[in-house]
């Protein structure tokens, strides 16, 4: 996992203070942005040049609410980007990212090496074809490889030895594999780990098209995001593909997150805290209707009415039967 050097002196910083007045933001609030716009620019800019890029992508990039402009125009008065004749960079961009800039190099540099080897190896291969040693009455040796492929089935009637195949150097299958020309790919389309690099980059390619940033994920090896996920799975023991599905789904949507996992190695490195994260925004929406309270017994209330007593029941019985009785005397 890459990573920068982050001192510990950034936050009382007079730089980081003058950006928290222009911004109006707490201290914490101006360490997380800074830090999210250098592991974003280890990415996307890691030579520092941010000339491709504008006020609302730095914003898009550190999940700034506030005004693009505003936050650009802070951070280059507060010098973390500096105005250069042709655009702009990271003030001071060595200092943060230069171990990473520097193990880049040189693994470039060691891959171009090994490939400059292997060519070298093969060309000469070309131009000196091995010796044919033969004995002292003119035939080859016995011993000799046959750098023809289409061998005569007579030609070695009268030995006892079979001839040896033809060299490396011819397109035959090497037994472990390794041999030269094109190298076959470790995950076919039916594996299981290829489907799920498919699968997840189909996600992050439809959040990538709904921001706009389409080129983020433009170039993206399915062979190492899938040994990515069999790493996830068989390593560290993640063999719940349901849950791995799930936060595939989330993560890509939540406002966080999607812009820092966009890829199979980080959703490695990251799951057990996407994992949590799902988990605790799926517990702050809880359905409709439900409720963790403890339900209230319903309780009988009384009425504050006074009783009646047996008397004036009574006395109320005869009223209402001479109210009856005058009723029918006027039928």
């Amino acid at each position: 996992m890459a990573w920068i050097e982050s001192h510990q002196g950034t936050d009382r910083h007079p730089k980081t203070r003058k950006l928290c007045r222009k911004l109006g933001i707490s201290v914490p609030t101006a360490v997380g942005h800074l830090h999210m716009f250098w592991w974003w620019a280890m990415d996307f800019a890691p030579d520092g040049d941010l000339s491709k890029y504008g006020a609302e992508d730095i914003a898009d990039a550190i999940e700034w609410d506030g005004d693009p402009e505003l936050l650009y125009a802070s951070m280059i008065e507060s010098r973390f980007i500096d105005k250069t004749e042709t655009g702009s960079v990271i003030h001071d961009w060595y200092v943060y990212a230069g171990k990473l800039i520097e193990s880049r190099a040189k693994d470039a540099a060691r891959k171009k090496n090994d490939r400059d080897k292997k060519k070298a190896a093969a060309n000469s291969s070309v131009v000196h074809p091995p010796d044919v040693q033969r004995t002292d009455e003119g035939q080859r040796s016995e011993s000799t490889r046959d750098l023809n492929p289409n061998l005569n089935p007579n030609q070695y009637k009268d030995k006892d030895s079979c001839p040896e195949p033809p060299p490396a150097d011819q397109d035959e299958p090497s037994p472990s594999g390794k041999g030269k020309g094109k190298k076959s790919d470790k995950y076919g389309p039916d594996n299981t780990y290829y489907k799920m690099a498919v699968y997840f980059k189909g996600n992050v390619d439809a959040m990538a098209k709904a921001e706009g940033l389409n080129h983020l994920t433009a170039r993206t090896n399915l062979q190492k995001w899938a040994d990515d996920f069999r790493k996830l799975v068989e390593l560290d023991k993640q063999s719940d593909r349901d849950l791995i599905r799930s936060v595939m789904d989330w993560v890509v949507k939540d406002s966080f997150w999607k812009g820092n996992v966009m890829s199979a190695e980080t959703f490695r490195d990251q799951f057990p805290k996407l994992v949590m994260a799902m988990r605790k925004s799926g517990r702050t929406a809880r359905p409709t209707g439900r409720s963790d309270k403890q339900p209230i017994d319903i309780v009988q209330t009384t009425s504050s009415e006074p009783e009646v007593s047996q008397e004036e029941m009574d006395e109320l019985i005869r009223l209402a039967e001479r109210m009856e009785s005058g009723k029918g005397g006027q039928r």
